[in-house]
């Protein structure tokens, strides 16, 4: 499975012009690593609430852009944050790294960012 489902991809590229696609995709990639570390420093300092805003916040540019798996992936972190489940969290984090690479080299591979 492809890190980003092309359907919904080109659905929104129907709406918008290539540019400010590349736009959103930039935007995308350029503020995840933000928001990874957000959630991260939440997990660490037991801040449950944080790191749930911060799961919800990345998950919300994941569907957006057609990165499901991605989306899946932050959506039972965030849901484990809300119920102060704060390692069941953490277990997701390895598999949210991972996946955000496959969507950076996705994005880098169609040409939606330069290397």
């Amino acid at each position: 499975m492809p890190p980003i489902e092309r359907a919904d991809f080109d659905a929104l590229l129907e709406l918008l012009d290539p540019a400010t696609m590349q736009d959103i995709v930039r935007m995308f990639v350029a503020s995840a690593p933000d928001r990874l570390r957000s959630a991260e420093a939440g997990v660490a300092t037991g801040d449950s609430a944080a790191a749930a805003m911060a799961f919800h916040t990345l998950r919300s540019g994941c569907g957006q852009l057609g990165a499901h798996r991605l989306d899946a992936l932050c959506a039972v972190a965030e849901r484990s944050a809300k119920q102060g489940d704060l390692a069941g969290a953490a277990e997701q984090l390895t598999g949210i790294h991972a996946e955000y690479e496959r969507c950076v080299a996705w994005f880098l591979e169609h040409r939606w960012l330069e290397a």
